[in-house]
């Protein structure tokens, strides 16, 4: 009867190396983690940099555009004067508009009780015209509902012309509705010019 061979065990050295290649698995798997985490610890840093640098960067820029923007600023109120009446409440503006007038040459003027004025905020007469005026006052360009209601004044005061006056601008349709009604358009420019030669300063009142 032929006898059994026996299962040789792996030796000392075969070992050895097996534990040596699974120390080495190991530590290039710890490697590996530990170079993600290093980099996307750095893509995270440099993202935080950035962001910051970028906010210093816009601090810096307003820094120093801030007093270009106020030069810019006190440059266009003096181009146009107009922009200050918008501090002024609507009675405020027609009592302005009214002294405003009288310094460029009109005359009989006067303000319009509040209230059943038909659309008349000020009458004022100059070099023989009458005038019904629509004062408005408020930022944004003006409509054609203004011209509708200076026109439809003159007709019940009586005067010769009608006219709209507003610190801004005044939409297409309210000037072709002007042009076809003869209302005539004083915007923000001409009151500005106005203001000028006038030279008073619109005062707002407190409470």
């Amino acid at each position: 009867m032929a006898k059994k061979k026996k299962k040789k065990t792996p030796g000392f050295l075969a070992r050895l190396v097996d534990a040596v290649l699974s120390l080495i698995d190991w530590l290039c798997e710890g490697i590996a983690s530990l170079a993600v985490a290093l980099i996307n610890g750095l893509l995270t840093l440099v993202r935080l940099l950035l962001l910051g640098a970028w906010k210093l960067v816009c601090l810096a820029v307003r820094v120093i555009c801030w007093p270009f923007s106020r030069l810019w600023r006190l440059w266009r109120g003096r181009r146009n004067r107009a922009w200050r009446c918008l501090k002024l409440s609507g009675g405020e503006f027609e009592a302005y508009v009214a002294e405003v007038l009288k310094d460029n040459g009109f005359k009989k003027v006067q303000v319009t009780k509040g209230s059943g004025d038909q659309g008349a905020d000020v009458l004022a007469e100059r070099n023989g015209i009458s005038y019904a005026i629509q004062c408005k006052n408020y930022e944004g360009s003006v409509g054609n509902y203004a011209v509708q209601e200076a026109y439809a004044a003159a007709q019940f005061y009586g005067c010769d012309r009608a006219a709209v006056i507003c610190p801004g601008e005044f939409t297409r349709g309210a000037k072709e509705l002007a042009e076809a009604t003869d209302v005539t358009l004083w915007d923000g420019a001409w009151l500005s010019r106005a203001m000028k030669r006038s030279g008073r300063r619109p005062k707002h009142r407190e409470g």
